[in-house]
């Protein structure tokens, strides 16, 4: 488990320039318009795309055959890839909370954070979204899952925008206080990741890699 860790990291290291210089212009960006939602936003959702990144790297040389010739099995390779999606999603959303904070204490920003209540929906809907689609990746590859998560998330933005307008989804929101809010969302992204895990060994139990 360790040494496919060591390899996650490794591959990451590969990407870290790319996303700091995705980053850097973001932020270049988003201070030369005073707009920075998009970038709160952004970084959470590179969080939650490195892992399927990293299994793209793994297709393309064929990894995981390579990795069952050694004493490895499916679900240590499959539980790697679900601890680096839960550590870079969580570090994705660290940096958004310290980004919003950072707005929210500068004048020029305090009127241009992120509510936090939004940050909340926006972290669970990728977790979802991506909980959806990674036992899609391990089974048919990552390039259908790409397609799986967006659709995934644009038909949960879509019910949520019809929610608002017809449904008085809005109204009914409101009901709720901040704390029951996070802890709604946790529970729902928690549950996600663990079902989506369950459902990745199951549905690869008997695939040819």
């Amino acid at each position: 488990m360790k040494g496919l860790l060591l390899k996650e990291l490794y591959i990451l290291k590969g990407f870290g320039k790319q996303y700091l210089l995705i980053l850097a212009f973001l932020l270049i960006w988003a201070i030369s318009t005073k707009s920075f939602s998009f970038i709160i936003v952004y970084v959470a959702l590179i969080g939650s795309q490195i892992a399927m990144s990293t299994m793209a790297a793994d297709e393309a040389v064929s990894f995981s055959r390579y990795a069952l010739t050694m004493p490895i099995d499916r679900k240590m390779l499959i539980k790697t890839k679900y601890m680096l999606f839960l550590g870079t999603i969580l570090g994705g959303t660290v940096v958004s909370v310290v980004l919003n904070l950072l707005l929210f204490s500068t004048s020029f920003g305090a009127d241009n954070y992120f509510t936090w209540e939004g940050l909340a929906a926006v972290v669970c809907v990728f977790v979802v979204g991506n909980s959806i689609s990674m036992p899609v990746m391990f089974k048919a590859g990552v390039e259908k899952a790409r397609y799986v998560t967006i659709f995934t998330m644009l038909l949960m933005s879509g019910v949520f925008v019809a929610g608002i307008k017809l449904g008085g989804l809005e109204s009914k929101l409101e009901n709720y206080s901040g704390g029951s809010w996070y802890l709604l969302s946790i529970v729902i992204a928690v549950l996600s990741i663990v079902l989506s895990y369950f459902a990745a060994v199951k549905i690869t139990k008997n695939k040819e890699w």
